[in-house]
């Protein structure tokens, strides 16, 4: 049905959109969920500049700092020298620096997205991870809460299209109902439907035709009865006259 093809072109066009726009929304998610915890690396580097101070005024021997709580999704950071060798770390880091060459800047890993920047004092880098699959997930979960209202209200979308369109083509369905109602019983014309434009031409070309009809068949039914009229007259007066040529005969023969 054309209500059919609508929708069906509609939705089409819709589900296209909203697949542009998920699209847009992920890539847009995910740089600004990259851009925060990206942020969030480099405040932690800057807070770790008083552990330089620290190390520097009570030098310790053992290099590895045990903190409570740590998860596979904490923070992991290493405060190195610039030929490479680590002065302190966190339990959850390796033993060896987080990138080969010490240069600031973001660095991704296979396991760590690190962020590497000189401390103040000039002879100390510091250097902190984050795990790889908790990024990944962070930006999944963004994602999936950007995209997913859109998948949700799909269904509702389809609704209220399929009901639009509906509504916008019963004044055809009543222009049909009305063509349907229309016989030789019956040619009046059809009465006003509260039509869109483009239907008007349709409504008033039918009205057209529909009076051409009507005068067809009345002209029809008057011929229809002349021929008729004239037909049984000349029967008439045939039976007239042979009546009388009967009479004639009878009156012959006696």
């Amino acid at each position: 049905t054309l209500a059919a093809r609508i929708v069906a072109w509609v939705l089409a066009v819709v589900l296209g959109c909203l697949l542009l726009l998920g699209a847009l929304v992920a890539g847009f998610t995910r740089y600004e969920v990259t851009e925060r915890l990206d942020n969030s690396l480099q405040e932690v580097a800057e807070r770790l500049e008083f552990v330089i101070s620290a190390i520097g005024a009570a030098p310790r021997g053992d290099d590895v700092a045990r903190l409570p709580q740590v998860g596979p999704r904490t923070l992991a950071y290493q405060i190195a020298t610039p030929d490479g060798r680590l002065v302190l770390r966190s339990q959850n880091a390796p033993d060896h620096p987080f990138v080969p060459l010490l240069q600031p800047g973001f660095y991704d890993r296979p396991r760590f997205r690190v962020y590497v920047v000189q401390a103040t004092d000039g002879g100390h880098y510091i250097l902190v991870g984050e795990p790889t699959f908790h990024r990944r997930e962070a930006v999944r979960r963004a994602t999936l809460i950007s995209i997913l209202p859109m998948v949700v209200f799909l269904p509702c979308v389809w609704l209220l299209v399929r009901w639009v369109v509906r509504r916008a083509l019963r004044p055809l369905t009543d222009l049909q109902a009305e063509i349907r109602a229309r016989g030789g019983g019956n040619l009046t014309p059809i009465p006003p439907l509260n039509l869109p434009d483009e239907l008007l031409p349709i409504h008033a070309a039918l009205n057209s035709l529909l009076d051409r009809l009507k005068k067809a068949l009345s002209t029809e039914r008057a011929f229809a009865a002349n021929a008729a009229h004239e037909l049984r007259n000349p029967i008439g007066a045939l039976l007239a006259q042979a009546q009388m040529l009967r009479e004639q005969m009878h009156d012959r023969t006696h």
